[in-house]
């Protein structure tokens, strides 16, 4: 981390053994609150700001849920009443997690990847009275900033969060003016729903391409996600607005099909997002699945082409449809495309879907 502290000096510390212990600051039962908004029976809906409440101690209050991983902010703003330990982050427990742990003396970051990385600095902010965290999330890396006292520290941070934003109170009162996350992209005219595939910052992933040519769009992608995971996204996000276009890409994480039958868990969520679009306006489109040596995805192939959905033809765009990849398109863990294959993916995206050209970031 570059640390940078206006108005009084501070000490930079990373401090290994008070990292491994900050699983110990929350110690009272989190009680956990949203305001709902009108969900269908199996999604609950958290909202994207609330605004003038108090954050009491051992309490926890969650934003909308989603797999954004760029161009965002996380907004926190409020009044100390009494100050011991803060938490504050997006999502918790699984891949890519993130968030940020302030006591009265130390910031702890936590980022979870294949391990649980852990850095902690010495702070020397005052922490009573105005207190405000910013968390800016780019393509590749995040800025943290906090405002106290007059005293504002910012550094750079491997932040990247996953799921919920959230804040979390331990021995912590705080009478809060705002509470938000804000991402430009739910604004925009095209969604897209998908999973460790559907990434605007990796140069493997064809969304990394279809950004750097200017376009904008929602770029929803959970590594490891199924369709039921994006399907509570894609509900979050239609809660917040309705695009024209809505671009699923799930399947590769849902269970192999049985030769040619496609999964019926897969097959039952595609036909929830139909009726999801179909009742919002919003025009669907899928895409097809390549299939790989561990996951057979011909079937789900088989339903988008014959559901009279228009469709991305990923599948076509790396291989024979069976299995076979184009030569240099596959990478080696076996599933993932490598860069060659992300851009015949992305050049697919746009033959299928030159709509995507009118939409300029």
């Amino acid at each position: 981390m570059k640390l940078k502290f206006k108005n009084k000096p501070i000490e930079f510390l990373t401090i290994l053994i008070l990292a491994i212990c900050t699983s110990g600051f929350i110690i009272n039962e989190t009680k956990q609150h949203h305001q709902s908004i009108t969900p269908p029976a199996e999604v609950e809906i958290h909202p994207q700001k609330l605004s003038n409440f108090t954050l009491k101690e051992g309490e926890s209050y969650q934003l909308v849920n989603s797999s954004i991983k760029q161009f965002y902010t996380i907004n926190f703003k409020g009044t100390i009443e009494k100050f011991d330990t803060l938490s504050i982050g997006k999502g918790s427990g699984r891949y890519l997690t993130s968030n940020l742990t302030i006591t009265p003396d130390s910031i702890i970051s936590t980022r979870i990847t294949n391990v649980t990385n852990r850095k902690a600095i010495k702070h020397a902010l005052q922490l009573k009275n105005e207190l405000s965290i910013k968390i800016e999330r780019d393509l590749s890396s995040s800025t943290i900033t906090i405002i106290n006292e007059g005293d504002t520290l910012s550094f750079s941070s491997d932040f990247i969060g996953m799921n919920h934003p959230f804040i979390r109170s331990s021995g912590t009162q705080i009478k809060v003016d705002t509470f938000e996350f804000i991402c430009e992209d739910y604004f925009s005219d095209v969604f897209v729903f998908g999973d460790s595939y559907v990434n605007s910052a990796s140069p493997a992933r064809w969304p990394y391409y279809t950004h750097a040519a200017g376009y904008q769009f929602l770029c929803d992608g959970l590594p490891g996600g199924r369709s039921k995971d994006s399907f509570d996204f894609i509900n979050a996000a239609f809660s917040i607005h309705q695009p024209k276009y809505a671009i699923w890409c799930l399947g590769m994480n849902d269970k192999s099909d049985e030769g040619r039958i496609p999964n019926e868990d897969w097959k039952n969520y595609a036909k929830k997002v139909m009726d999801l679009c179909a009742k919002h306006n919003v025009t669907l489109i899928f895409s097809t699945v390549p299939s790989v040596e561990k996951r057979n995805n011909r079937g789900k192939n088989d339903f988008v082409r014959a559901s009279g959905y228009r469709y991305i033809d990923f599948d076509k765009a790396v291989s024979d449809g069976e299995g076979k990849w184009k030569e240099g398109l596959l990478a080696k863990d076996g599933v993932h495309p490598t860069e060659k294959g992300a851009e015949a993916m992305a050049d697919r995206f746009l033959l299928d879907f030159p709509e995507i050209k009118k939409y300029n970031r």
